[in-house]
C-alpha cells in the first residue's frame, strides 16, 4: 500500500489533498466528478472510513446509494468498490477490455456475495480507463474517460 493520509484528527483541505495526490490525480478526481454528474445526482463527501488503514478519501454516492470510494495516496488514487459478477454481455465485454493490471485487480478482489471488493490504484491518466470500467460495472452505466 502506498502512503495515505492517515491522520484522522486532521481533516485535509482541498489544497492539501491536491498537493498530496499530485496534479494529475487531482485532475482525475475532477474528471470523475464531472462525468458522474452527467448521469447521477452525485454527492461527494470527504470521509475517514474503515478504521485507520484506509485514511481520508471521497465517498461517491447517487442520492443515498453508495457507489465507491476514492482514497488519497501520495501521487496516486485508489478506487475501492464492491462489484458483482457481470450477468450481461455488456458487463463481460467491459471486463474483457480491462488492462492486464485491471484484470489482475479483478481476479484478486476480496470475495463477497456474488462478486467482491475491488481495490484499484491508478496514477495520473494511467489507469483512468480501468477505473472507468470498474465504475461502469458498479453503476451499470457507461462511464468512459
Amino acid at each position: 500500500m502506498n502512503e495515505r493520509m492517515l491522520d484522522k484528527n486532521h481533516r485535509p483541505s482541498e489544497d492539501e489533498i491536491e498537493r498530496f495526490v499530485g496534479a494529475g490525480s487531482w485532475n482525475n478526481i475532477g474528471l470523475i466528478k464531472e462525468r458522474l454528474s452527467e448521469s447521477f445526482d452525485l454527492h461527494v463527501e470527504l470521509k475517514f472510513p474503515f478504521g485507520n488503514n484506509y485514511g481520508w478519501g471521497y465517498k461517491f454516492s447517487h442520492k443515498a446509494k453508495h457507489l465507491f470510494y476514492i482514497f488519497f495516496e501520495n501521487k496516486s488514487l485508489t478506487l475501492f468498490t464492491q462489484i458483482n459478477e457481470p450477468e450481461s454481455d455488456r458487463g463481460r465485454e467491459l471486463l474483457n477490455s480491462l488492462s492486464d493490471e485491471g484484470r489482475k485487480c479483478w481476479e484478486t478482489k476480496y470475495p463477497c456475495s456474488n462478486g467482491g471488493w475491488v481495490r484499484y490504484r491508478f496514477f495520473d491518466n494511467t489507469g483512468l480507463h480501468d477505473a472507468g470500467i470498474f465504475i461502469s460495472l458498479r453503476t451499470k452505466k457507461d462511464i468512459a474517460f
